[in-house]
């Protein structure tokens, strides 16, 4: 009996312990089951032996460091003796220059777009002078001053925003019409002929001429300045006798902003004029006021392309008449 109730107690004993054993791996199988559900893959975990105490340091000094965009990227900068200090100065340097590199390369894109929306080529040294000043100087010539008054006018097809205030700029330049007793000399050069416009389409016209100006235009009376570089000229021949001298002067011209002459501006490049002369002659030009325009891409005639825009008038006085009369 005793022995019987042993073999029991025994019995139970193991089943109690199988038991234990059952409900134990159960209970470790779904804590790690949990624990893989809710982290991501092996392959994307980083594994312990790839952090090393250097990266630590890294990303902790590149989100602790006040200087975040420059210093912690030379923090442990291998390689290199330098001090992280020399480092950012070098930098700071460098980004200074490449920021006037993109400002100049800015501003030289739009000068190149104005001149271009503007129909101005910008002239080179060898185009600006027609022929030696000093050879010019000593050839038969006419002299002129010319009266120039700019500003928006009626019609014109400038700009709306240009000469809206109803200002206007004045200002005199002294001219030089070489004329043909100088023979070849006198004419002007391939560069400078192809500036002028070819609009006489019902007539004849003259050889292009060397026009020689002052290397000054007077504005505000002597107080102001503008620089000229000369330019040409030929005589067009129209039925019943008619001649008309047209000319181009090219000038530097003045600000469009930042200048105490407001809206109004004088166009950089070239300033055509038109004017009548007597007896096909460049000595007897009139003494009316006749108009100066510019050459403008624009959509006026039809279809985009070059067109004349008138900017003012001038009046044109013989040069000794104008001494006299202004003093100088």
């Amino acid at each position: 009996m005793a022995a019987s109730h042993l073999l029991i107690l025994v019995w139970a004993c193991c089943f109690s312990s199988v038991l234990c054993l059952s409900l134990l791996n159960k209970s470790t199988f779904s804590s790690s089951r949990r624990v893989t559900l809710n982290q991501p893959p092996s392959s994307c975990r980083a594994k312990p032996h790839q952090i090393s105490p250097r990266s630590v340091s890294r990303f902790h000094s590149i989100y602790t460091t006040r200087r975040h965009r420059i210093q912690p990227l030379f923090m442990n900068a291998p390689g290199d003796g330098r001090q992280p200090d020399e480092l950012i100065s070098e930098a700071e340097v460098l980004l200074a220059k490449a920021k006037k590199l993109r400002e100049s390369l800015a501003k030289t894109e739009e000068e190149r777009a104005a001149s271009k929306a503007v129909g101005i080529s910008t002239p080179s040294e060898k185009e600006t002078s027609n022929v030696d000043e000093n050879t010019t100087s000593s050839l038969p010539s006419v002299g002129y001053r010319l009266y120039v008054d700019i500003g928006r006018e009626d019609g014109t097809w400038m700009d709306p925003r240009w000469g809206a205030s109803g200002k206007r700029i004045e200002f005199t330049v002294d001219v030089d019409f070489l004329t043909s007793d100088g023979g070849e000399a006198s004419m002007a050069s391939g560069d400078v002929v192809k500036r002028m416009v070819k609009d006489n389409f019902g007539g004849t016209s003259s050889p292009v001429y060397v026009l020689n100006s002052s290397p000054n235009a007077r504005l505000r009376g002597g107080f102001d300045k503008m620089k000229c570089q000369g330019g040409a000229y030929r005589i067009d021949y129209g039925q019943g006798g008619r001649a008309t001298t047209r000319f181009h002067l090219l000038v530097d011209g003045t600000p469009e902003t930042g200048s105490t002459y407001g809206d109004i501006w004088v166009p950089r490049g070239c300033l055509y004029f038109s004017i009548p002369c007597f007896a096909n002659s460049i000595s007897n030009l009139s003494s009316k006021e006749s108009p100066i325009t510019v050459r403008q891409i624009g959509w006026h005639t039809g279809w985009r392309r070059e067109e004349s825009r008138m900017v003012g008038t001038f009046r044109a006085m013989p040069i000794e008449d104008a001494k006299r009369r202004d003093g100088y």
